[in-house]
């Protein structure tokens, strides 16, 4: 997978120097590497030749960019311009599908799609919404078994919420029909750990509480 970092790092260097700003290569490197979660290039390099791990970056499906990371390692190198964040993370999204620009946007798309779609599915919310039920009301907060890039094998993100389901004896053309008692639930999501900021999705579930 160094070919992907190395490949984004010239991708964003080339951007750059559209703009008239010159970047070293090797800078390019340790900042693609900390959006990737990694304090130094050497680190990722030490990471990817480990052979007792599980995953490498190059099995994640998806990848949620250390956006706090990669700005700390721009300011270090003291390279840190406001549009070159940009620069970089469109660089390193260029170069492979699936990636997320930060945790919020993880959160916010993928994470918080999953949730609906197996606390809606899962056989006990239908069965206390006493009919299929229709939406899911998702609360912001969202909770995780442990930093996402300092885990190590494993990382799951859990969130409650709100189910609304309709009372399947109502005639669905009365337009006085009243929704049932709102469901609370809750759903989870665990992931493999694929390199510092890799994931792959490994199961889901959701109940009524």
């Amino acid at each position: 997978m160094t070919d992907f970092v190395k490949a984004a790092a010239f991708a964003a260097k080339t951007s750059l120097a559209a703009k008239g700003i010159k970047v070293q290569h090797g800078i390019a490197l340790e900042v693609v590497a900390a959006f990737l979660g990694y304090k130094t290039y050497a680190a990722f390099v030490v990471e990817e030749r480990r052979e007792d791990l599980k995953h490498h970056l190059a099995d994640a499906e998806v990848i949620v960019l250390d956006y706090q990371g990669g700005v700390s390692r721009l300011a270090e190198l003291e390279v840190l311009q406001a549009f070159i964040v940009q620069d970089f993370i469109d660089a390193i999204a260029s170069c492979r599908d699936g990636v997320f620009s930060d945790l919020p946007d993880f959160l916010d798309g993928y994470v918080q799609h999953e949730l609906r779609d197996v606390i809606l599915s899962d056989e006990g919310v239908i069965a206390a919404a006493g009919s299929e039920p229709f939406s899911v009301e998702l609360e912001e907060g969202r909770s995780f078994s442990e930093p996402l890039w300092g885990a190590s094998d494993t990382w799951e993100v859990s969130g409650f919420g709100t189910v609304h389901g309709m009372d399947d004896r109502a005639d669905p053309d009365d337009d006085d029909l009243e929704a049932a008692d709102a469901i609370r639930c809750f759903g989870w999501v665990k992931f493999s750990k694929a390199g510092r900021a890799g994931l792959k999705f490994q199961r889901s579930g959701g109940e009524s509480l």
